[in-house]
């Protein structure tokens, strides 16, 4: 039996990352996507950073060794999912950004197919056509019409396509990254990913673009940066060197279920459409991980 702090840790983990929709929302009100991103990230890498010498210290040879690694999953993970998270949370809202985004491990299942040659089974493609449909209802507003001219939200399109660069940052470090730590990994990709955003965000806007926000956003901001960034990372890793990746993962259908509870706390209302979407992205995600919960024989466990 895992601990229990571990399994609350991980509980708190996806109700920061479901909480970063609607947190984002607000702060969109008053920054650019720009802005918040460079902020956020920003905010968060001086503290990884910070962590790892704390923690670790700086290993140079694991830097040079993965350096071209950590700056690739800094551009997709980092630079890329986030600017078109944020652009796409300003054209849709919170409750669509966290369902889309539940698709993700069903999406890291298929590129690890892909490009890891990993095999897929039948639970994991009935799981994957679930969590698609489910998606499309939630983009399309369960119009065929919709569907059929593709008249879905530029918003959700554009975070479907953060989605795609978060599961390619899975499975980039897990295909190239070689003799380091979850820790500097995070720092470094962190680092990289927050230096671009910061450097597109002066280039296209100037300083302005990174102004100072007022104190009501500046709170939004180190939120995400502290909860829904650094401390939600770690404890999503150390849950993994735990209880491995397959049964952590499973612990992120609670994503859109956090953001639908805090969207409803402010009044905002659920429809039927979001809701049958939610089942059918949770149960397809679930599905698609192949994780069994039946409990072990004594002998199997033990062997194990």
């Amino acid at each position: 039996m895992q601990k229990t702090s571990t399994i609350l840790t991980l509980i708190l983990a996806t109700m920061f990352w479901g909480a970063n929709f609607n947190v984002g929302k607000l702060a969109l009100a008053e920054m650019h996507p720009l802005g918040v991103a460079a902020w956020r990230f920003g905010i968060a890498a001086i503290l990884m950073v910070s962590l790892l010498a704390a923690r670790e210290g700086f290993r140079l040879d694991a830097l040079r060794r993965n350096l071209k690694t950590y700056l690739v999953m800094g551009a997709v993970g980092v630079f890329g999912f986030n600017t078109l998270f944020f652009y796409g949370l300003r054209l849709t809202s919170p409750i669509n950004g966290s369902l889309i985004m539940a698709l993700n491990p069903a999406l890291t299942v298929a590129l690890s197919a892909l490009i890891l040659r990993e095999r897929i089974t039948g639970r994991q493609v009935a799981g994957l056509t679930l969590s698609i449909a489910g998606v499309l209802i939630v983009i399309s507003g369960a119009s065929l019409a919709a569907l059929l001219k593709l008249q879905f939200s530029a918003g959700d399109l554009l975070i479907l396509g953060g989605n795609f660069c978060w599961a390619a940052h899975s499975v980039i470090g897990k295909r190239f990254l070689k003799g380091t730590t979850p820790l500097q990994t995070t720092a470094a990709s962190m680092t990289a990913g927050a230096a671009m955003i910061i450097a597109l965000a002066l280039l296209t806007g100037g300083a302005a673009t990174v102004a100072l926000p007022s104190v009501s956003t500046g709170a939004c901001v180190v939120f995400m940066a502290v909860f829904g960034s650094v401390l939600a990372y770690l404890w999503w890793n150390k849950a993994i060197a735990q209880m491995g990746s397959a049964r952590t993962a499973v612990f992120f259908d609670l994503v859109p279920i956090s953001t639908m509870l805090i969207s409803v706390a402010f009044g905002q209302a659920v429809s039927a459409v979001q809701l049958a979407g939610s089942v059918l992205v949770i149960v397809g995600v679930a599905c698609s991980s192949g994780i069994s919960f039946a409990k072990k024989p004594a002998a199997q466990a033990a062997l194990t």
